[in-house]
């Protein structure tokens, strides 16, 4: 979905996009970048979350300190918009209301009373556009239900557009925390390659906050003296996959209104979302209910009950803490690894390699490792002997060895990895040499 949002901009005059992410999705954000042969112009990593208003006043100050005059245009990678070219229309039509210095929204027909959702109250016709009034979150069932049958509302898509001088000038006025602490947090951070890396301490200190709570609720219908603020309806096909019954509704309905994917069985089930990654589900004599199966967590609960997921992940405690910080499949620069096994004492991994790739040259103060080639061709250095390993052959590197992982090769390089040890944390490392600026322990 991030790739379907950069190239939603294909046809539109604009910069390199800057990304806002968690410091642990790096990684992946350029590997996703890779596949569609495009360049982000910065990636602002997040030391941790804040919410969009903070993350949105990032960009906007490495955007003006490009250019005081520039226009930025705020979109989640979680979007779906079937319809690229009303898309790029109502994005076009924006541009010279921002221009004008003002803030512009875009707005969706309700299609049902959705309570996930935030509203906008539309207000002057200028044919094109309206002018707005009111933005309202996620309200009651009643409310949304009375909004949508009085026309006046449109459902909030969260996408934005504005000169970057003009929302730095609002979050300073609205909500002054968030832009001190993340000026600051801008000010002492650090630039390494597309990567910059704000100051933790300096972010940490800003409010957890939304841009509809933090700006837009604020200036919206102060016509005496705030900006103007427009909303452009988008008939685009949009939807926010923000939650699971997202799927649902955009999936392959089966003749009992199922949505499947994967390895699948039902009987008596109307009405629901199920989906196995990994192994198999089998489901009787359920209806609305939505079923998420990963190698590492499932998901089940009711299509009523979807927008309390947010809190449950929220209140996980220390036994499932470690979903939360951790996924069994991690990104890094040189490809990817799985964990399959684990427990006291040891941990196997499914190691991936790009064509070309290396890992650090490093060592570890607790733990040994085994390597075994599945398929591909590894260059292995083992203090100061280099060697080469092939399929089915394989190598020990001993706790406190210096030691690195190479593919030399044109195809991908497929590794398991048998670690032993007291400790099995991606900090114990001390890199000696490592392609990718990687010299602090950050796995």
């Amino acid at each position: 979905m991030l790739q379907d949002t950069v190239l939603r901009l294909d046809e539109i005059e604009s910069l390199d996009p800057i990304v806002v992410c968690n410091e642990e999705h790096r990684f992946l954000v350029t590997d996703h970048f890779d596949q569609i042969s495009r360049t982000p112009q910065t990636i602002i990593l997040e030391p941790t979350g804040r919410n969009t208003a903070p993350a949105l006043t990032l960009a906007a100050i490495h955007s003006a300190e490009m250019d005081s005059e520039s226009i930025i245009l705020s979109l989640h990678a979680d979007h779906i918009v079937k319809d690229i070219v009303a898309f790029r229309k109502a994005i076009s039509l924006g541009v010279p209301l921002a221009e004008d210095g003002g803030i512009v929204t875009f707005g969706i027909e309700p299609s049902e009373p959705n309570i996930g959702l935030g509203y906008i109250r539309k207000d002057l016709d200028h044919k094109n556009y309206f002018s707005f009034l009111e933005f309202v979150e996620k309200p009651s069932l009643e409310q949304a239900t009375s909004m949508m049958n009085s026309g006046e509302y449109l459902w909030n898509s969260g996408i934005f557009m504005l000169r970057s001088s003009l929302w730095i000038e609002q979050i300073g006025f609205h909500s002054p925390k968030i832009l001190n602490a993340c000026t600051d947090a801008m000010a002492k951070g650090a630039k390494d390659g597309t990567f910059f890396r704000p100051s933790k301490k300096q972010f940490e200190s800003a409010p957890n906050d939304a841009i509809d709570y933090a700006v837009m609720e604020k200036v919206a219908g102060n016509v005496t003296d705030g900006p103007d603020c427009w909303v452009i309806p988008l008939d685009a096909g949009w939807s926010d996959v923000g939650a699971w019954s997202t799927f649902w509704i955009e999936g392959e309905h089966d003749a009992s209104g199922n949505v499947t994917a994967g390895n699948v069985h039902t009987e008596s089930v109307n009405d629901s979302l199920i989906l196995s990654n990994h192994r198999a589900v089998a489901a009787v004599g359920i209806k609305n209910a939505i079923i998420v199966e990963t190698k590492d967590a499932v998901l089940v609960t009711s299509m009523e009950s979807e927008q309390a997921v947010k809190d449950l992940v929220s209140n996980l405690d220390e036994e499932f803490g470690m979903l939360k910080k951790h996924h069994q499949v991690v990104s890094r620069p040189w490809g990817t690894y799985e964990i399959t096994d684990f427990g006291p004492g040891f941990q196997v991994k499914h190691l991936y390699v790009k064509a070309g790739e290396s890992l650090s040259l490093q060592k570890h103060s607790y733990r040994a490792e085994h390597w075994v080639v599945v398929s591909g061709e590894a260059t292995v250095t083992h203090e100061q002997e280099v060697f080469t390993l092939k399929e089915n052959e394989s190598t020990f590197i001993p706790l406190g060895s210096k030691h690195r992982l190479q593919n030399k090769a044109s195809e991908p390089l497929e590794i398991i990895e048998i670690q032993s040890g007291s400790y099995l944390g991606e900090d114990d490392i001390v890199r000696f040499e490592d392609k990718y600026n990687r010299m602090k322990p950050q796995g």
